[in-house]
């Protein structure tokens, strides 16, 4: 197998949450500022749903007392659960002011949890402005079925206003959906058979079992960097899937996935791609 490269224009950079290490995680400005860098080709994200059911840019389906403030500045003591608030009201808590304990290089900004279909609309004005192709769209689905109903929909409502922004955005030829949870998957799969989806993996290995559980084959298999190995990679490269870990941040880590075969790699910091074939 011949390794691909950083300049591999078929390799597949993803900015984690935009770009963590750098700005907010999640917000309008940390995605843009991925796609400063020209090898990032693709955006992952996470969704929740609001209260008013709109599709919601968030790695949690609460606000985080780690970073967001309240409206009025405050620190955040009780769980606020964003499917009790509606978007206007989301919008009003800051969740970049604040420094982020575990991410010393990231730069605090005003910045609140943007909905998905806003997120869609920035970027295409930023790619015109710039004359840069649009980016393809890694979106995970945060669904834990504990969190339901007081964090999140049902499965299959939560999968339809996903698949409703991507319809109205115009654009589905650039998404793909992932998922920890593989009854997710399957409802996303019945609804949208040609959606391409990821199979989130926190415990990599057995995947051709893990596949016959699911009942099909997903196109990615996305895994924690951590204990991925060549056995893994070829296991699932066998099933006809695309290999993508996640979340990769250490530069020789990087070059040894790569060495490994893997389709592409998910980075808090894009700013250290331009370092791997150095």
């Amino acid at each position: 197998m011949t390794p691909h490269s950083t300049t591999d224009p078929t390799f597949d950079w993803q900015g984690h949450r935009g770009a963590r290490g750098l700005l907010p995680e999640n917000t309008i400005p940390a995605f843009l500022r991925a796609l400063s860098y020209p090898d990032v080709t693709t955006l992952e994200l996470d969704v929740v749903i609001s209260g008013d059911d709109r599709v919601i840019v968030s790695h949690d389906p609460y606000m985080e007392p780690e970073f967001c403030s309240t409206p009025t500045g405050g620190e955040i003591t009780d769980t606020v659960r964003l499917r009790e608030l509606t978007v206007t009201e989301i919008a009003t808590y800051d969740c970049g002011q604040r420094a982020h304990p575990r991410f010393p290089e990231q730069q605090s900004r005003p910045a609140s949890k943007p909905t998905l279909a806003a997120v869609f609309a920035a970027v295409d004005r930023y790619c015109v402005q710039q004359g840069r192709d649009l980016p393809r769209y890694n979106i995970e689905l945060k669904y834990q079925p504990e969190w339901q109903p007081s964090m999140v929909p049902d499965r299959e409502a939560f999968a339809r206003l996903v698949l409703a922004d991507v319809a109205d955005w115009g654009h589905p030829e650039l998404v793909n959906l992932q998922c920890f949870d593989p009854p997710m998957l399957a409802v996303i799969h019945e609804l949208a058979p040609d959606m391409p989806l990821a199979y989130l993996d926190e415990s990599p290995g057995e995947v051709a079992l893990k596949m016959e559980r699911l009942g099909f084959v997903p196109e990615i298999y996305s895994p924690w960097e951590r204990g991925l190995t060549a056995g893994i990679v070829a296991e699932a490269r066998s099933l006809n899937m695309r290999i993508i870990p996640w979340t990769v941040n250490d530069v020789a880590r990087m070059r040894e996935l790569i060495d490994l075969g893997v389709d592409g790699i998910i980075t808090d910091y894009p700013n250290r791609i331009e370092h791997v074939n150095r």
